[in-house]
């Protein structure tokens, strides 16, 4: 609720395109599992789908768990989210957790320039060719007020 609730995507539900695509999803899958499997068999269905998406729910599951347990606080936030560069490394920025707590509206994850962001990175260059707008990032005054120093 402290990020708008369900208001808080409102105008992406409301676009033609992204209700074209929750209407389609599991087409878009089967074409993509075809694709694989056309290309490749059962390896690359396995690989392209079975692995992968393994992958990317362990990814998920590391920041939610290693990421309450282990690390350092930058920021004072009211739970016990961590920074953590291993994390952060395997998932691609996802590791600054401590960072995405204390700033949930922020686009960029690895605050610091030695903070490694990968999604960021496609972030900016989606904003350098006019794809992504508005992108948001916190300002020193809010970086001042959750400082743990």
């Amino acid at each position: 609720m402290q990020c708008g609730g369900q208001e808080n995507a409102n105008d992406l539900v409301r676009q033609p395109f992204y209700k074209f695509l929750q209407r389609t999803i599991l087409l878009h899958e089967m074409a993509f599992a075809l694709l694989l499997y056309i290309c490749g068999r059962m390896p690359f269905l396995v690989w392209g789908i079975g692995v992968v998406n393994v992958a990317r729910y362990h990814g998920t599951f590391l920041v939610n768990s290693v990421c309450h347990t282990w690390g350092t606080r930058a920021w004072n936030t009211p739970d016990l989210s961590k920074n953590n560069l291993w994390v952060a490394a395997i998932t691609f920025g996802e590791g600054w957790h401590n960072n995405h707590h204390a700033f949930e509206f922020s686009a960029r994850h690895g605050l610091e320039w030695w903070q490694l962001d990968f999604t960021w990175y496609l972030i900016k260059f989606l904003e350098a060719i006019g794809l992504a707008t508005n992108v948001k990032l916190p300002f020193e005054a809010q970086k001042k007020t959750m400082a743990c120093n």
